[in-house]
């Protein structure tokens, strides 16, 4: 039963959590809606030309390795803040509780969805 309920969760989880109110709030909330969502996107680049324009070593390939990973952490760090203004749950915590509601469902009436 546990194999049927994982092939058909398989086959119409991007239904079903579209389905879910607060995974698409979630979901529309990492759109870019307002002027700070893109200075806080736009952080990462300037970081990373920052560091191109100093040069940390003296070989540019280094350098724009080294800017590309500082830009990458840096963006990373934004959906993090962002995530935290916002206070919402992350998605995949969201998932985990449709998943189990569907599980539970699927258990007593052998449907994911009613």
């Amino acid at each position: 039963m546990g194999n049927d309920f994982e092939t058909l969760w398989h086959e119409q989880k991007k239904e079903i959590l579209m389905a879910n109110e607060e995974y698409r709030r979630i979901l529309d909330s990492y759109k870019m809606n307002s002027g700070a969502d893109w200075l806080l996107f736009a952080f990462p680049i300037v970081v990373a030309i920052v560091i191109l324009e100093w040069s940390p070593t003296g070989r540019e390939l280094v350098n724009w390795l080294i800017a590309a990973v500082a830009a990458i952490i840096t963006f990373a760090l934004c959906v993090w803040v962002k995530t935290l203004i916002t206070g919402n749950r992350s998605l995949d915590e969201v998932e985990k509780e449709v998943k189990e509601q569907c599980r539970i469902r699927f258990e007593k009436t052998g449907k994911l969805i009613d």
